[in-house]
């Protein structure tokens, strides 16, 4: 495989330590957020894949499932939804996509408090979560994108082989922190990184099949009932969808049905800003924020205890889709003029 963008790399300090960790110790605990998605997802089976082959004991836990769509990805069915009372003695804690321990799920504590070592690999907003936390190495860069893509650098930093399912889980991270190289995350790196898992084995007609190829006849039935709740604000500025628990029960859709949902919002030619307010359960809400040039989302996102990125945050909050649609509207007109 071709020698990659290592000048992405802006801590060599740091990152020559997290990859000495990784080549050094024997025992793994890999985790990622709530609510995984395919960059989580990717990453952690990515790193696992990786870990076993150079014979290392590898735990892959996720709280969550696995969503539908990334199923077929090689290792899936190893992940552990359960955690017993200890992981052992000497284990290295790896949490990826994540760098707030709360987000880990209700094992957080547990896992931080039990670890010998904590590995941080992320490309979120880094809020500090791990600073002062001595046994953490926290790699965290914005300027990434994709968790992905920190893995493959790691990986090839070691010299470690890129075989067929790692290249299949990266490249499935990559796609999809990219939406398919269409945010404006995507780099000239992107696509090297891209090229380069393809040689080692990704393929990437299968791999688009089962992401955006393969969705079950109840999402696009929830999907119409949401695109029909669509209002605009702002000359066309500002975009709003919502999905309340009724069209849940009579589609019989769950949450992970609403995967990008936002982005059809975000794809009207006026739209700056684009929400997706949910609510399957009467009373917890989780929304999408969207943008496209000059919004930053994430500010919005932060004032309601939530964070991402520039382009692309989110939240979850108490409530019901009507009272939360009608606080962000409040908010974006504080930052960015009256709606």
């Amino acid at each position: 495989m071709a020698s990659l963008r290592s000048d992405l790399i802006k801590d060599r300090g740091l990152f020559e330590k997290v990859a000495a960790e990784l080549n050094s110790r024997t025992h793994f605990v890999l985790t990622c957020h709530v609510r995984p998605d395919g960059d989580a997802i990717g990453s952690m089976l990515g790193l696992g894949h990786a870990l076993g082959e150079r014979g290392k004991d590898v735990i892959i836990y996720s709280e969550d499932a696995v969503p539908k769509n990334l199923e077929f990805l090689p290792g899936t069915g190893d992940i552990e939804h359960k955690l017993p009372e200890t992981i052992g003695d000497d284990v290295v804690l790896c949490i990826l996509d994540c760098g707030e321990p709360g987000r880990i799920g209700s094992k957080s504590e547990q896992l931080v408090e039990q670890a010998s070592r904590i590995i941080v690999l992320d490309h979120h907003l880094d809020n500090g979560a791990f600073a002062n936390e001595e046994k953490a190495l926290a790699y965290i860069d914005q300027d990434f994108f994709a968790t992905g893509a920190l893995v493959m650098l790691l990986l090839e930093h070691l010299k470690w082989p890129v075989t067929k399912p790692i290249a299949t889980c990266l490249y499935s991270a990559i796609i999809t922190d990219t939406g398919a190289f269409r945010h404006s995350n995507t780099t000239a790196a992107a696509f090297e990184m891209a090229s380069a898992l393809v040689e080692a084995g990704a393929d990437p007609y299968v791999i688009s099949n089962h992401l955006y190829q393969s969705y079950p006849e109840r999402r696009i039935h929830l999907l119409g009932l949401v695109l029909r709740t669509l209002e605009v604000f702002d000359h066309g500025r500002v975009a709003v969808l919502q999905a309340t628990p009724e069209m849940f029960r009579i589609t019989g859709a769950v949450p992970e049905d609403t995967e990008d949902f936002v982005g059809f919002a975000r794809s009207i030619d006026t739209v700056e800003v684009a929400v997706f307010v949910r609510e399957v359960h009467a009373g917890h809400v989780t929304v999408s924020l969207r943008s496209k040039e000059f919004v930053n989302v994430a500010r919005i996102a932060k004032a309601f205890g939530g964070g991402g990125h520039f382009h692309a945050a989110g939240f979850t909050t108490t409530g019901n889709t009507a009272e939360v649609r009608d606080a962000i509207l409040k908010e974006l007109g504080k930052l960015y003029g009256e709606l």
